[in-house]
């Protein structure tokens, strides 16, 4: 990689996280315009990731469009469940991450099915984990008297799919690490399961705050949610500078 590229990369995360910060303090007491445009640069910066990654490794192949994909969703996504707080625009903005989640198990499939054809479509692995996250999710935020309102059936839906894709990930990641089918494999797994981790912790931080009145008015909470949640999407646009399937 050439200097103006890291230059590049390393200014981008160093942007998202001043970005981040700000918007941490913009949004309070109550999101304005001023909140949503600090929160659409910072997706913008994901997005942007992504992009000179794909020029930087030249890759244009279907799983760096399928991440692009993904993120665009996340992109209006996230304008969405800013720029109106009322439960329709939540559920509207949770299908279209839905949407985003597909593109990335998409993507992670198809990785998976040309460097491991013998794979199966869910190994027990996976079952055991997808099976125990699921569990564990609902089970925690029963404890927590979580209240869904109308947006229990989207909800669920969501966290289901978001679980799949997490496991999908983390399996890959293993056999990115241990096989290393592609240069830089190694780091690779490693970008992709730091990626994922961090968007699961982002996801149930959020069900915290929106759902549970123990942790609706946390500023902790926000924080780690929110930090998780950018710098997640910047590791999954930074997959694609050695993933070309």
């Amino acid at each position: 990689m050439s200097v103006p590229y890291i230059i590049g990369f390393v200014s981008l995360l160093v942007l998202q996280l001043i970005a981040t910060c700000i918007f941490l303090k913009i949004e309070i007491p109550k999101p304005s315009k001023k909140s949503l445009i600090l929160k659409s640069t910072c997706s913008t910066i994901f997005l942007l990731t992504a992009v000179l990654s794909m020029i930087c490794a030249n890759n244009f192949s279907s799983y760096a469009w399928f991440i692009l994909a993904g993120l665009a969703f996340s992109w209006v996504g996230d304008f969405i469940l800013h720029y109106k707080t009322d439960e329709n625009f939540f559920v509207a903005g949770i299908l279209i991450f839905l949407c985003g989640h597909i593109s990335y198990i998409i993507a992670f499939m198809k990785v998976q099915k040309f460097f491991f054809p013998e794979a199966p479509f869910l190994s027990i692995f996976e079952a055991i984990l997808l099976i125990g996250g699921v569990c564990f999710g609902q089970c925690r935020l029963h404890v927590l008297k979580a209240d869904y309102g109308k947006a229990f059936i989207p909800c669920t839906v969501y966290m289901n799919v978001i679980m799949v894709m997490f496991v999908k990930a983390v399996n890959l990641s293993i056999h990115l690490i241990k096989e290393g089918p592609i240069e830089n494999g190694m780091l690779t797994g490693i970008i992709l399961m730091v990626g994922v981790c961090m968007f699961e912790i982002s996801d149930f931080t959020l069900a915290l705050l929106r759902f549970t009145p123990l942790y609706s008015k946390s500023y902790g909470m926000r924080k780690l949610n929110i930090l998780t949640y950018f710098f997640a999407q910047m590791c999954l646009g930074l997959t694609i500078l050695n993933v070309a399937v």
